[in-house]
């Protein structure tokens, strides 16, 4: 394997991520907050603009540097033969149409913009994206499942739970960078309805996601043991482990961050009853400043998935899976008893794997019940809005 190989992969998976998670956070999240609250969208879209186009640049020569460097085109007679007639050539062609489809989206976006409308272009930008990783994973799936389809499918659907995930955090850590620089409502309020708006989309992605990777790792790691035993395993292991702690980073910047500047912010009667064992209860983030105290634990979370996104890359590029390694072992658990280890093993991984999936949904419902009752309760409308319903405003 050439040493540019794994670079130009991480850099692609890198931009795919970006790609995929980025529209739905700023078409969900943070433009309909800004436009709530009626602070300008001129700055974010301004970034979104520039961030995206750079992005597809980015994804487009990293797909063609590993896909054609990797392609052995010369085989074949020509560039345009390769492109046409082989699995690898066609979907890099895919791969490239999508990039200028999405390509031209933005740029009609940034040149046309009373023409090409925000919702087309994230949209396109996002179905572009998708259209991507399913030309990516097409020539790079896993070969331990004796369908290829299925392998496929299961690759997409967990690169895209993970890309939501993960690309809608590096939105949150730019929150600062999309804001504007003087707005007229209250940041903490903001924060507070960004943080609740961007948890069903992460909760939605997570979920997907870890159901997902748990089937690739009962494909992957027979036995229990082979995740000490082997190096695969063993990488598998540490990047299970960043995964879960940027889950629990995830988990305190919804439930501990989020009520402690909701507690700065709030007014109600309870509040004042028994203020000092409120505070003493649940302390307080100063509103001043709840955007650097999102964006800080936000960024954190980010760089770990970071290295989590770093070790998949090594992952599926310079180590054998733990199956190959145990294929003896595998085959012989057929004619012999113990070999119900591995039956045992990919069962419970599969049994845990429906357990995610269930927890999921449930925790995905009640992050939108949630946020439905917020937006209708008294403390959850805007300015504006109070001052429209004649009632006190909450901000």
């Amino acid at each position: 394997m050439e040493p540019w190989n794994p670079v130009a992969r991480g850099i692609l998976v890198t931009t795919l991520v970006l790609l995929i998670g980025v529209p739905p956070t700023l078409s969900f999240v943070v433009f309909p907050e800004l436009e709530r609250r009626g602070l300008s969208t001129e700055r974010a879209h301004r970034t979104a603009l520039s961030a995206i186009g750079a992005t597809l640049i980015g994804a487009g020569l990293a797909g063609t540097v590993l896909t054609v460097g990797n392609g052995q085109w010369s085989d074949v007679g020509s560039f345009v033969t390769w492109a046409g007639s082989t699995v690898t050539g066609r979907a890099w062609a895919a791969f490239i149409v999508a990039v200028a489809v999405a390509g031209a989206a933005t740029a009609g976006r940034h040149v046309f913009p009373d023409t090409v409308s925000r919702r087309a272009w994230l949209g396109t930008v996002l179905v572009g994206a998708l259209a991507m990783l399913i030309a990516f994973c097409w020539t790079r799936y896993s070969t331990a499942v004796e369908t290829p389809t299925v392998a496929i499918l299961v690759k997409v659907v967990h690169m895209g739970g993970g890309a939501i995930w993960v690309g809608g955090l590096a939105v949150l850590a730019a929150l600062p960078t999309l804001m504007p620089d003087d707005p007229d409502g209250d940041q903490a309020r903001f924060v507070l309805s960004t943080v609740r708006r961007f948890s069903i989309i992460a909760v939605t992605g997570v979920t997907v996601a870890f159901a997902t990777g748990i089937v690739i790792v009962a494909w992957h790691v027979p036995t229990l043991t082979a995740l000490a035993t082997t190096p695969y395993g063993v990488l598998l292991s540490v990047k299970v482990g960043l995964v879960l702690i940027a889950a629990v980073v995830g988990g305190f910047n919804r439930f501990v961050l989020h009520e402690r500047i909701a507690s700065s912010v709030r007014e109600s009667a309870d509040a004042a009853v028994l203020p000092g064992m409120l505070t003493a209860v649940s302390p307080r983030i100063a509103a001043t400043d709840a955007v650097s105290t999102v964006t800080r634990s936000v960024r954190l979370e980010l760089a770990v998935l970071a290295l989590a996104l770093a070790l998949s890359v090594a992952l599926t590029t310079a180590v054998t899976p733990s199956y190959e390694l145990l294929k003896p072992a595998v085959a012989a658990s057929s004619e012999i008893v113990r070999g119900v280890e591995f039956t045992r093993f990919a069962t419970l991984l599969e049994l845990g794997a429906i357990g995610v999936g269930l927890t999921g949904s449930l925790a995905v419902g009640y992050e939108a019940g949630k946020f439905g009752v917020d937006r209708e309760s008294p403390a959850g409308r805007t300015s504006q809005q109070a001052r429209e319903e004649g009632g006190p405003s909450r901000e």
